[in-house]
C-alpha cells in the first residue's frame, strides 16, 4: 500500500482544538479531530507528510507544543509543514499549499462555511481529493457548480457526516432498510450545544457571511434522515428564537434556536415528516457539550437513540457533573494502545483516507462510492434542505417547496 500525504485547510477547533477558549475552558475536542486523527494514520504507516494551512503563520508556530503532546500520545513523529512559516499572514496559503504538497495527496478541509467553495473548487482544479466538514455548501446553484467540475475532473469528494459513522446510526440504517420498522411515519432529532460554541463562532457570525445554527447543527440530523430512509424532500418550513447569541455578540440577527420541519417523500411514495432542533445557546453549565437524540416514530414501533447519555457520567469536585461522549472522539490509551477505532469522529477521516488509497490501487472507484458513503453529490438533498430552510426564514417561517427537475433539486417560494 502507498502512503498519502494529508493537507489540513483549517486550523481551529475541529482541526487542532484552539479556540479563543483555549486555556480557559474545556471543549469536547480540545486537541481537535483532523490532526490527532492524521497523526494517527501515520503511525499506522498509512500517512507519510501531513501539513497544515491556514491564514495565520504566527497562530500555527503557537500549536508546536500541542503537535508534540499528540504526537507522543500516538508514538509517530511531530514533524509538520506549516503554510504559511513563520510570523507570515496570508488569506491564500492553502492554495500554495494544494500546488506544492508532494503527491499522492488528500486534503481535509475544516474552514468557515463561506470559504469551502473557493477550497473545493481548488482541490479538484489540482486533482487532489478532499473531505470538507458539514455542511459542504448552502445553496444548490454552489453544489451544481461544483459537481459539473467533479465531472470534468473527478476526484473523490466526501462530506464529514461522521454521525453516519455511529454504531446507534449504523443499526438504525440497516434495520429500516430491511423493513422490520415499517414505512417511517415521524423522525424527531434534537441536537443543541453550550452556549460557548457562540463564544468560539463569535468572529464567524460576526463576518459579512454569518453560518447559523441550523447549517452547523441541525445539519446532522437532516442529514441522518434522508441518509437512513432514501427519501425525496417536498417541502420545508423552518422557525427561530433568538436572544443568548444576540446579547453575547450585540447582533439580534443571530439565532439560538433554529427548527426545521421537513416533509418527505419516501422510497414508496409514502409520504412522513421530519422535525429538526438545533441550538447553541444551553447553558455552559450543562454537563454535556452536547444534547443530542434521535427518535423514530415507524408503523411498526418507535426506535430511541440517546446519543447524549452513553453510560458514563461523572462528578468531580471543583468540576461538577459531567457526561462525556466516549464514542465520539478521545486521545485515551487503552490496554492495546490508542483505541481511536472505536470512535466515530476518527472512522470518517480514516474512511476517507483508505479509500482515496483504493481509488489510486484501483481496487475501487469513485461510482461505487455513491450512495454508500457522504460524498459531496450524495449531500444534495441537506443542501436543497438548508438552503429552503434560510429562505423559510426569511420570508416568516413560510413553506418552501422543493422540486426536483433534470436530476436537480430547485426551491421554490
Amino acid at each position: 500500500m502507498n502512503k498519502v500525504n494529508i493537507l489540513i485547510v483549517g486550523s481551529g477547533h475541529y482541526s487542532t482544538g484552539t479556540t479563543v477558549l483555549s486555556g480557559k475552558k474545556a471543549t469536547d475536542k480540545d486537541f481537535g479531530v483532523l490532526l490527532p486523527s492524521a497523526l494517527e494514520l501515520r503511525a499506522r504507516g498509512v500517512v507519510d507528510k501531513i501539513a497544515i494551512a491556514a491564514r495565520d503563520g504566527k497562530k500555527l508556530s503557537n500549536l508546536s507544543e500541542k503537535i508534540t503532546s499528540i504526537s507522543k500520545s500516538f508514538n509517530c513523529s511531530d514533524d509538520l509543514i506549516f503554510y504559511p512559516q513563520g510570523d507570515k499572514v496570508d488569506d491564500m496559503a492553502y492554495k500554495k499549499a494544494i500546488q506544492e504538497m508532494p503527491r499522492p495527496c488528500v486534503v481535509l478541509i475544516a474552514v468557515p462555511d463561506h470559504i469551502h467553495m473557493e477550497v473545493m473548487s481548488c482541490c479538484i482544479e489540482n486533482s487532489l481529493p478532499f473531505m470538507v466538514v458539514k455542511p459542504a455548501v448552502t445553496k444548490l446553484e454552489d453544489l451544481y457548480i461544483l459537481l459539473e467540475k467533479l465531472e470534468k475532473n473527478p476526484v473523490l469528494a466526501m462530506v464529514d457526516y461522521h454521525k453516519v459513522y455511529d454504531d446507534a446510526n449504523i443499526m438504525m440504517k440497516e434495520e429500516y432498510q430491511t423493513g422490520i420498522y415499517g414505512n417511517m411515519q415521524h423522525f424527531t432529532s434534537l441536537m443543541t450545544q453550550r452556549r460557548d460554541m457562540i463564544e468560539i463562532f463569535s468572529q464567524s457570525l460576526n463576518s459579512e457571511a454569518p453560518p447559523n445554527v441550523n447549517h452547523y447543527l441541525g445539519s446532522h440530523y437532516i442529514h441522518m434522515a434522508g441518509f437512513i430512509t432514501g427519501a425525496e424532500p417536498q417541502d420545508v418550513r423552518a422557525i427561530s428564537q433568538s436572544g443568548v447569541a444576540g446579547k453575547m455578540l450585540e447582533n439580534e440577527d443571530i439565532a439560538d434556536i433554529i427548527e426545521t420541519q421537513i416533509r418527505w417523500k419516501g422510497v414508496n411514495n409514502k409520504v412522513f415528516t421530519s422535525y429538526h432542533i438545533s441550538g447553541w445557546s444551553d447553558p455552559s453549565e450543562t454537563e454535556s457539550m452536547t444534547y443530542q437524540e434521535v427518535h423514530l416514530l415507524c408503523e411498526n414501533g418507535h426506535i430511541d437513540s440517546d446519543q447524549r447519555y452513553r453510560g458514563f457520567r461523572k462528578v468531580l469536585s471543583g468540576e461538577g457533573c459531567s457526561a462525556p461522549n466516549p464514542y465520539f472522539f478521545s486521545l485515551n490509551t487503552g490496554p492495546g494502545g490508542n483505541s481511536l477505532d472505536s470512535k466515530y469522529g476518527f472512522l470518517s477521516v480514516k474512511t476517507f483516507v483508505e479509500n482515496c488509497i483504493k481509488i489510486s490501487d484501483g481496487d475501487i472507484t469513485i461510482k461505487e462510492l455513491e450512495g454508500s458513503l457522504p460524498t459531496l453529490r450524495e449531500s444534495d438533498k441537506v443542501t436543497a434542505i438548508l438552503e429552503a430552510a434560510d429562505l423559510s426564514l426569511e420570508n416568516d417561517s413560510s413553506v418552501i417547496r422543493i422540486a426536483r427537475n433534470n436530476n436537480k433539486y430547485h426551491c421554490l417560494n
